[in-house]
């Protein structure tokens, strides 16, 4: 797939700017969080789509990272709509960042040598 356009990078900037000001929205506990964060939330998932399928690196550390955008997602709406599920995926997410992290910085690592 070819490189996205800036517009889709700008676009994927404000469903960010949507998603985070759903987060704020239910932690202050405004009556627009679940506006905010099923549009946020359904771009963001939409822009990370096509920008995960138009990177060229594909690394195994990426399904973590998949992991952890989408239980940040579900879990956010679910919480703004004031269901308990949510804060579980939330937790979920929390760890799935972690594990990206790791795993990420150990597969950057150069092979180590082997002594005999």
């Amino acid at each position: 797939m070819k490189n996205p356009s800036p517009v889709y990078r700008y676009l994927f900037i404000v469903a960010m700017g949507f998603f985070l000001v759903g987060i704020l929205f239910t932690i202050t506990k405004t009556s627009a969080a679940e506006l905010f964060s099923v549009l946020g939330g359904a771009s963001l998932l939409v822009f990370y789509g096509l920008f995960s399928f138009a990177s060229d690196k594909k690394n195994e550390s990426v399904y973590p990272r998949h992991i952890a955008v989408l239980s940040l997602v579900i879990g956010q709406v679910t919480k703004s709509f004031n269901l308990a599920f949510g804060s579980y995926l939330l937790f979920v997410a929390f760890i799935a960042v972690l594990v990206w992290i790791t795993w990420s910085v150990l597969e950057d690592l150069p092979p180590s040598e082997q002594q005999n």
